[in-house]
């Protein structure tokens, strides 16, 4: 389907209206997510209700499956009103996503699925261990991290490396994998009350732990790879790649909500000694031209490489190494990118931009903390020059 086409325009118009309506009310209860460490109720009832909980899934359990280029502008358009909220909004989808395409056909999938659609937590780390019994069920131990979302949660999905009841790590012949994703529910789940952090406290992305939670084959997923149950074309992508459009999203919303900010603020301030308005200087004309040409490129890299990644999955074709490398590191640079915008606003902002409740410190705190992301990496172009050097790869997000 591609970007052309009347279906692909008809999806696109209904999700950015959809985020175009949401948006005042996650803007309200913006402030009082962060105090709350968490998003407020009103604002997850707002993205539940609009969908955006359901975006990614397959449309096989009640999902929209929704282009990647199009989540991209839906997730920007959110986080243009409220960054945590779109934070959160990204998170679930996605979540909700990986759960529904690898969970087997059964009773896991009719319990999590089953009634209304349900609202998952996750972690993509793999931190905690799963013991596997003789009996085919996995025993869950450990501590996991920024699990964003996970008090409005009735699930978790957590990653965990497999280990025997021994402790050893099982070898080729014991038919185990390295790795296993488990759904358990909320009542199984400890969550710690630790998200103490500079920017997107909103999101509440606490850590939380399991002790000796059994699970059940038909509740666990695979990790990483690229089979899927269900789902459409994009289901096809190893987990690191089908998550992309999500973060991309968040960082271009970003730097739109600093330019907007800045554009806003700068109207009418002028400096100490000086007659003219700011916005009047050609300096800064200069200037902010350029971080808004930056924006947009990013955002047209973004969109021009994840529609091109999915016409090859619509024809059939997959997606090559090489390719997948260039998805990853065209991550990481619009996330640098909508870094230096937000990083150029906030320094224009002036006196006022120090305050702790200024929008624009907000905006420059959030992407702070969202470029932290395991995704940000600078061993995304490391990987993309060595395959387009004609050199072996290395591993690794």
């Amino acid at each position: 389907m591609s970007r052309t086409s009347p279906e692909r325009q008809r999806e696109r118009s209904d999700w950015i209206a959809r985020a175009e309506a949401v948006g005042p009310a996650l803007n309200e209860h913006a402030d009082a997510s962060a105090a709350a460490k968490t998003l407020a109720p009103e604002s997850v009832t707002a993205l539940e209700d609009a969908g955006f909980f359901a975006m990614a899934s397959p449309q096989e359990v009640g999902g929209f499956d929704v282009h990647p280029a199009t989540q991209v502008e839906a997730f920007e358009q959110l986080a243009s009103a409220d960054v945590s909220s779109g934070w959160v909004a990204m998170i679930q989808a996605e979540s909700s996503a990986l759960a529904a395409s690898h969970l087997p056909e059964g009773v896991g999938l009719e319990t999590v699925f089953g009634d209304a659609f349900p609202r998952i937590a996750s972690t993509a780390n793999p931190e905690g261990v799963a013991t596997a019994l003789p009996d085919g069920r996995f025993r869950l131990n450990g501590r996991w991290s920024f699990a964003s979302g996970i008090r409005h949660c009735g699930w978790v999905l957590a990653n965990a490396i497999v280990h025997k009841e021994d402790g050893s790590r099982p070898s080729r012949d014991d038919a185990l994998p390295p790795v296993v994703g488990s759904l358990a529910p909320m009542e199984q789940v400890q969550v710690e009350d630790s998200w103490d952090v500079m920017g997107l406290e909103g999101t509440g992305s606490c850590h939380y732990q399991l002790h000796d939670v059994i699970v059940e084959r038909p509740f666990m997923t695979s990790f990483g790879g690229v089979h899927s149950y269900r789902g459409g074309p994009w289901f096809s992508n190893p987990t690191i790649t089908f998550l992309s459009p999500g973060h991309t999203g968040i960082a271009l919303g970003s730097a739109r909500r600093a330019l907007e900010l800045l554009s806003g603020e700068i109207s009418n301030r002028t400096r100490f000694g000086q007659a003219s308005s700011v916005a009047d200087r050609g300096a800064f004309q200069r200037d902010f031209g350029e971080a808004s040409c930056r924006y947009e490129a990013a955002r047209a890299y973004a969109l021009s490489t994840l529609d091109d990644a999915m016409a090859q999955r619509e024809a059939g074709e997959p997606i090559e190494p090489s390719y997948d490398a260039r998805i990853r590191a065209m991550v990481t640079w619009v996330t640098d990118t909508c870094v230096d915008v937000v990083r150029f606003a906030h320094h224009q902002g002036g006196g006022a931009a120090a305050f702790r409740d200024s929008p624009l410190q907000q905006a420059l705190r959030d992407i702070l903390v969202a470029s932290q992301h395991i995704y940000v990496s600078d061993v995304a172009y490391e990987r993309t020059g060595a395959f387009r050097l004609g050199r072996t790869a290395p591993g690794g997000f």
